[in-house]
């Protein structure tokens, strides 16, 4: 029998490399444990919802949209552009189909048209990339296009106090999301855009990002993905601990009466 996660990895890894060797950016793709955490990620889904129709808000190199698509959603990929956008002249892109636009809110969707969307390290950047209020303006709008029920997925979402975020700007040492959130604040968002959580949950305590880290704990990382994935699940249960992890992740529901 093929394993599923074992096929899904070395096909991610080799384009991580043949999208990194084409010159363009895939940091998240760079490294054996960003993969499997995508992966991790895709089967978290699939464990909490049925599969169906889901949009992939913010799709990017189309990572989800090929790891939920194996899982038997059917997947449509959306991100911010012009329709003339280059993609990488690589596999995972190359059968990627993605409806762009250029308003930083509206989508290009009918009402109730998905039973679930998918929001993977996009919302954070809403505000920083268009203005303020955007944020939420994007959850109401994602309320419209999901039917009633339908569930809004997000994960990889920069948690206020994460000890990973202070560390980098405290030191300057790269890129440190300017836009953080409390479980508190983004349960209220959502509540007030329709939506009510199912399930919230915390994981990054152990970094799974290493651009721009040393190549030996990057190899160390290499060697090590799994079990330290499996670690970072355990230590992120701990009450108070997982305060300081680097993201939330949520499970909302569209409420049936609004």
């Amino acid at each position: 029998m093929i394993d599923l996660n074992q096929a899904d990895y070395d096909f991610l890894r080799v384009n991580g490399r043949l999208g990194a060797a084409s010159g363009h950016y895939f940091a998240h793709l760079d490294q054996p444990i960003g993969i499997w955490n995508y992966i991790r990620i895709a089967h978290s889904i699939t464990k909490q919802i049925p599969t169906g129709d889901l949009l992939d808000w913010g799709c990017g190199y189309g990572q989800m949209t090929y790891l939920l698509q194996r899982r038997g959603f059917r997947v449509t990929s959306f991100d911010i552009g012009t329709p003339d956008m280059a993609m990488p002249n690589i596999p995972l892109c190359n059968s990627l189909n993605i409806i762009r636009t250029t308003h930083p809110t509206q989508l290009p969707f009918d009402a109730a048209s998905f039973d679930a969307v998918l929001a993977s390290g996009v919302l954070e950047h809403v505000d920083e990339h268009s203005e303020p209020g955007h944020e939420r303006k994007s959850l109401r709008e994602l309320a419209r296009i999901l039917r009633p029920g339908g569930h809004l997925l997000i994960y990889q979402l920069p948690q206020r106090y994460a000890w990973q975020e202070a560390v980098i700007r405290t030191w300057k040492l790269g890129y440190a999301h300017p836009r953080r959130y409390s479980a508190v604040e983004i349960t209220a968002m959502l509540a007030q855009a329709g939506f009510s959580v199912r399930r919230i949950a915390r994981a990054n305590l152990l970094p799974k990002n290493l651009t721009g880290m040393p190549s030996r704990l990057r190899t160390l990382y290499s060697r090590f993905s799994r079990p330290l994935i499996a670690a970072d699940r355990i230590l992120c249960g701990i009450p108070l601990l997982n305060q300081f992890a680097g993201v939330l992740e949520l499970t909302a529901q569209r409420n049936i009466e609004q």
